[in-house]
């Protein structure tokens, strides 16, 4: 009885002890000594390392219900935990977590039929999205042992579904939904999704395989496709450079296989500078472009070539009313192949001095005649691409180009008195080369290292001579010369004068580009890129009057670039990327630091929010010349920072995108502010050099459809872009000579194999006039042009034929900034454009084998 007594004398005591409120007052006083205070107040056991314990200094003022919830507080910053054994509360330091294993897996994503790399392809790991890099290449972090599922789709091609495990070289193939190769059977619908919009702020992918179905000659497929979608001008047929979202000449680039496309003559939208026989992505960029591309203010094309098929020899043939083009793939053992393509028109299609139907002004003092006229255009290129991959998935390939043209018109103007002529005759030579050498590697830890060497080089040969000749009115004063090595005559009536001009410029630009880029997963959820890199511009400029040189300049400049990027996928539904682009020219004394910013966030299942902020820097420049009469022409000149400022422009873009059930919305708004333009201003007292800035402001709209097969969309832009220069007499910001407030283009492609139809219309509210002749601007811009065609299929060939009608409605446009004025008299003023794209019915043919 008296044992019973005692044990319970023993637990009420303990009970007690448990449940009594631990009161702590301590500042600054070891946690050993804490401890056993406690020990000594409460009658707890513990074992620790006194040593350890005493450098840790705790501050608490607080209650606590038992000695558990005490020992928790204390521990809760500290390497340190507890467990109890009997009566003893062993105290000891926490063990290290540790943290999943992580290995790497990366592979390449490939055409099932081809074989060619498709390059930023989308991703999804589990939860996480990423982009392959431009050969279809990618690496990740995953945990070892486990099995990831993996989601891949490509612009065009059927996505694919599975599960993947750590390792290195996978091979991934998705199968095109467009075949048109031989011995390639496989159902699908032929006119499929032609681009990828409201992925990334600013970003359009598009769908090469579908730019052939478009109305057109066929050698110009690239640009078809890309004057149609919203924010790239197409009223007024630019014919040198692409002009996206109000920026100026020269402030975008073409990247083809890694060199620079500086621009070709392009006349009348039936050829360009890209083959699209050679093109097999094209990546648009119309502003808020990620810290690895830089050296623009406006955008960036990136177009991928293709690298041909290892184990198959092909060809291709395509004829049509202006050119003929051929192109063949070899494959040269192994896992390398040889890729050729060439262009060549191969008759006039114009004489050089046939004239349009234009109207006659007045022929008083200060009136104008207008006149149009069809250039001869002529023009060749050839790619020739070398491109291979090794065991291990590296890539290597060179890549060549050289490409020129010769466009020239010629004018013989006689007045209607018969009084006065006027023999007017304008030439310009394009000669331009690009080549590639790279050199792209897999490294064990998942990181992926690239390293590129790109040459470019642009010469023009620009030829202006004029004569006139004539009797002044009766009564009237006589002519006086006008222009270099002008000469006049008598200034009495009936005194026959004449007036000569013979003037020669060149202006030839090079670039050569070093660079490495690297990618490195850093984990499940975190990638980062870094790279440097070395760039040089040389620009040579030569004017000639009279065979007597007035002006001779060269100069170049260099610079080193890096940059860091971390791109965070947080989850499936939201993307972020931070970077910082660092320039450092060596001759300006000056480094540019440009910050990039960019998110995306899929707040539902169908609509996506995305956003970019960035500063960009530019180092040379396509200077524009205005002579006296209004005339524009352009130079490259390098930004040496002293007379001809480096180019800065800031840009933001804000946008959402829907996509469901087959439909595409994609709303985009922009601002963008440029500082550092230059204009060259002549006048008959001198000429003058002058610094401006512009302000652009829009937003695009993009709705597109796709249905059993069939594709309609709908682009529209609202835009405003205002500049300011030194010379002008306002503080006002005015109107550019590209501005254009308006824009409305639509396209439809209709399947119904192997017929198949395609439309597209294009509207443009018109653009400014020039400042003293502002009815030469204004006027809308309307082009519908159709076209039908037929394809057959064979096992060992295929063949293609269609025709196609441009401008359908015969709608007479003005190209954009391709006019020239010149005077007549000294009371007239004659103005000759070279028209755009009359009601122009064409055929074509292709062949493959």
């Amino acid at each position: 009885m008296k044992t019973f007594i005692l044990l319970c004398c023993l637990l009420l005591t303990n009970l007690l002890a448990y449940s009594q409120q631990l009161e702590l007052q301590y500042r600054g006083k070891a946690l050993s000594e804490i401890l056993l205070d406690l020990r000594d107040r409460y009658d707890f056991q513990f074992s620790f390392d006194n040593d350890q314990l005493s450098n840790y200094k705790i501050t608490v003022d607080h209650s606590f219900k038992d000695l558990p919830e005490t020992l928790d507080f204390l521990f809760k910053n500290l390497p340190l935990t507890y467990e109890k054994a009997g009566e003893v509360f062993l105290i000891y330091n926490r063990p290290p977590v540790q943290e999943p294993a992580l290995v790497s897996v990366s592979g390449i994503v490939q055409d099932e039929f081809t074989g060619e790399s498709l390059p930023y392809a989308h991703l999804y790991l589990g939860d996480n999205g990423l982009l392959t890099d431009r050969n279809g290449a990618f690496s990740y972090k995953l945990a070892a042992g486990s099995l990831i599922q993996l989601r891949i789709s490509y612009l065009g091609y059927f996505p694919i579904d599975t599960l993947i495990a750590a390792g290195v070289n996978h091979h991934f193939k998705l199968k095109p939904s467009l075949i048109r190769l031989k011995e390639i059977q496989v159902e699908g619908l032929s006119v499929i999704r032609s681009e990828q919009i409201g992925q990334q702020a600013g970003v359009i992918r598009l769908n090469q395989k579908v730019a052939g179905s478009l109305p057109g000659y066929g050698d110009n497929s690239v640009f078809n496709l890309l004057r149609l979608q919203p924010g790239i001008l197409a009223a007024g047929e630019q014919s040198n450079d692409l002009i996206i979202r109000g920026s100026y000449e020269g402030q975008s680039q073409v990247l083809f296989d890694g060199f620079t496309l500086f621009g070709m003559k392009n006349f009348n939208d039936n050829i360009s500078a890209v083959n699209p026989f050679m093109a097999k992505d094209i990546r648009l960029m119309k502003g808020g472009f990620p810290a690895e591309l830089g050296g623009r203010v406006g955008g960036i094309v990136e177009i991928t070539g293709v690298n041909g098929r290892t184990d198959d020899l092909q060809m291709q043939l395509s004829v049509n009313n202006m050119t003929m083009n051929g192109w063949v793939n070899l494959p040269l053992g192994g896992k390398t192949s040889l890729v050729m393509a060439m262009r060549q028109t191969y008759y006039e299609l114009y004489e050089k001095n046939q004239l349009t139907l234009g109207t006659s002004g007045r022929t008083g003092r200060g009136s104008s005649v207008d006149r149009y006229v069809y250039p001869d255009y002529n023009f060749r290129d050839l790619n020739v691409k070398f491109s291979g991959k090794t065991d291990s998935g590296d890539f290597y390939s060179l890549s060549f180009f050289r490409g020129e043209d010769n466009y020239v018109y010629g004018l013989e103007y006689e007045t209607r008195n018969q009084q006065n002529q006027l023999l007017y005759e304008d030439e310009e030579d394009n000669r331009q080369y690009g080549a590639s050498a790279r050199y792209s590697k897999a490294w064990e830890n998942g990181l992926r290292s690239e390293l590129t060497a790109a040459y470019s080089s642009l010469e023009t040969q620009v030829t202006n001579l004029r004569e006139s000749a004539g009797q002044s009115g009766s009564g009237g004063s006589g002519g006086s010369g006008n222009g270099q090595g002008g000469s006049s005559g008598g200034s009495t009536s009936g005194t026959s004068w004449i007036t000569n001009t013979d003037d020669y410029n060149q202006n030839k630009i090079d670039e050569f580009r070093f660079e490495l880029q690297n990618h490195l997963p850093l984990g499940t959820v975190q990638k980062l890129g870094f790279g440097l890199g070395l760039t040089q511009n040389k620009v040579h400029y030569q004017e000639d009057s009279f065979d007597i040189n007035l002006a001779h300049e060269e100069s170049s400049l260099s610079r080193m670039t890096a940059y860091l990027e971390d791109h965070l996928s947080l989850s499936r539904q939201l993307q972020l990327t931070a970077g910082l682009r660092a320039d450092l020219p060596f001759d300006l004394d000056r480094l540019d630091l440009q910050p990039r910013l960019s998110a995306a966030w899929a707040f539902t299942d169908n609509w996506k929010m995305m956003a970019s902020f960035g500063t960009y820097r530019q180092y040379i420049s396509h200077t524009s010349v205005v002579d006296p009469l209004g005339n524009f022409r352009y130079l490259w000149t390098l930004c040496n920072d002293d007379d001809i400022p480096v180019l800065w422009s800031q840009q933001s873009i804000f946008g959402v995108s829907w996509n469901k059930n087959g439909y595409l919305l994609s709303i985009e708004g922009y601002r963008k502010h440029t500082k550092g333009l230059s204009r060259y201003l002549e006048t008959f007292d001198g000429t003058g050099l002058y610094q401006g800035e512009a302000k652009t402001k829009g937003v695009d709209i993009f709705l597109k459809k796709d249905w059993n097969g069939h594709s309609f969309w709908v682009a529209y832009t609202l835009s405003e872009t205002k500049e300011h220069f030194s010379y002008f007499d306002t503080a006002d910001y005015l109107r550019a000579l590209h501005d254009q407030r308006h824009e409305l283009k639509t396209a439809m492609l209709l399947n119904f194999k192997p017929v198949y139809f395609s439309a597209n219309y294009v509207y443009g509210s018109g653009f400014p006039g020039l400042p003293d002749d502002p009815a030469f601007g204004g006027r809308a811009y309307q082009r519908l042009d159709a076209a039908v065609s037929y394809r057959f299929n064979k096992p060992k060939y295929s063949l293609e034929a269609g025709v196609s009608v441009l401008n359908v409605f015969n709608y007479e446009n003005i190209k954009y900034d391709n006019f020239v004025r010149i005077p007549d008299d000294q009371d007239a003023t004659l103005n000759i454009s070279a028209e755009a794209v009359p009601f122009t019915p064409t055929m074509f043919l292709k062949v493959a084998f």
